[in-house]
């Protein structure tokens, strides 16, 4: 009609239909924003450690938020899409991670455990102490999140957080042993070829020594490795290439990238020890009268030594030195008592004998390790251990 204005009937407008105004800053790319951390779930983008732009044009850094973007628009990030766990406590968030409808959130102190299985998440849980100081300190596994800091090495299931360091209330690795082997900032990295986790005591300084610790999910056991990788170079964190193996890169302004690789190497390292034996009887005294090993491949250069009553192994058995089924000679009293070289399929029984009584005792335990300036050969086996013993009579 002539004379009239037109008026949209429509009750949607652009905020209503979107989630966010017109005039909002929803990209966080401009100059000087950013964010630490990211991870994808329910086809959204979750970050966090945020700087960005505010709706009063103001730029500010939000160590404690984490923004989830609109779905199926990953790098869409509304201001009203905020979600905080705990505000202005001192710390800030280091990295996400995601498993099973959940978001790890780490910060350096703690770790918050955030559901995000429904359409508004929430605060499941809080784990004092748990948090990590940087980000390779995390990794993501087939069997869930796992993680280390200096008070210990954690997995989270999708059920409950477990520390590895831990096995049916018994202590794995000695605290003091642990806080001086990772440092202030230990790395972390997943097998999953063999399913398992490697641990190295520091990144990016490239002075760790090259020290490890790997840990078997299936076995749920732990063994600690001596140079067995790159020191004296700054290195990357670790991570999982196309082909399952475990990757990091080393060396400034160069960035060569290599592969956890774990065929046996001979080596002048070996320090294999078991625990302190107590056959059961902590209380009973014992007597100890012979050890068999079954072993194959070259066993020259290979020492075992024994120690009673929780001192460090280096009581000496006798020499193994003739015979091609490993029986002991019953004299001499030389370090090397498995010198004897085996054929590499053929499996050999040593029986070692100690160069002197071991007798009134509570425990017992052995190292096997090589002789110092030789190195023991890689094709060196041992399949199993067997201590002859006898309980005395309490008194």
């Amino acid at each position: 009609v002539e004379g009239m204005t037109a008026v949209d009937p429509s009750p949607w407008s652009y905020e209503a239909i979107n989630g966010y105004r017109a005039d909002e800053s929803i990209d966080i790319g401009a100059a000087g924003e950013g964010f630490k951390t990211a991870v994808v779930a329910n086809r959204q983008t979750y970050i966090g450690n945020v700087r960005r732009e505010h709706l009063d044009g103001v730029t500010r850094t939000e160590g404690d938020a984490m923004y989830k973007s609109v779905v199926n628009k990953f790098d869409t990030f509304p201001i009203a899409r905020r979600i905080e766990a705990s505000v202005q406590d001192g710390d800030e968030i280091v990295k996400l991670e995601e498993y099973a409808d959940r978001i790890l959130q780490f910060k350096k102190n703690k770790m918050h455990l955030i559901n995000i299985s429904q359409d508004v998440e929430f605060l499941e849980d809080t784990f004092m102490h748990k948090g990590i100081v940087e980000p390779a300190a995390a990794c993501k596994t087939d069997f869930g999140i796992a993680w280390v800091n200096e008070l210990g090495a954690y997995l989270y299931d999708g059920k409950k957080v477990t520390n590895l360091l831990e096995k049916d209330g018994r202590q794995m690795i000695k605290e003091s042993d642990w806080s001086t082997f990772v440092g202030g900032k230990p790395i972390i990295g997943y097998i999953a070829k063999k399913r398992q986790i490697l641990v190295g005591s520091t990144t990016g300084t490239g002075s760790d020594g090259g020290d490890i610790y790997l840990y078997d999910l299936v076995t749920r056991s732990w063994v600690q490795g001596k140079n067995k990788i790159v020191d004296g170079v700054k290195r990357t964190n670790f991570v999982v290439d196309w082909n399952g193996d475990l990757v990091c890169a080393h060396t400034s302004n160069t960035g060569t990238v290599v592969k956890w690789d774990d065929a046996s190497d001979a080596s002048s390292n070996v320090d294999f020890q078991t625990k302190d034996i107590d056959f059961g009887q902590p209380g009973q005294r014992k007597k100890i009268y012979k050890v068999y090993i079954t072993y194959r491949g070259r066993g020259t250069h290979t020492q075992v030594h024994y120690g009673v009553d929780g001192l460090t192994p280096a009581l000496t058995f006798n020499d193994i030195t003739s015979g091609t089924d490993g029986s002991s000679t019953g004299s001499g009293s030389n370090a090397k008592c498995i010198p004897y070289d085996a054929g590499l399929t053929d499996w050999l029984k040593a029986e070692l004998k100690p160069s002197a009584a071991i007798n009134n005792i509570s425990s017992f335990r052995l190292k096997i390790s090589g002789d110092g300036s030789n190195t023991v050969s890689a094709d060196f086996e041992i399949n199993d251990i067997s201590i002859v013993y006898r309980l005395k009579n309490i008194k």
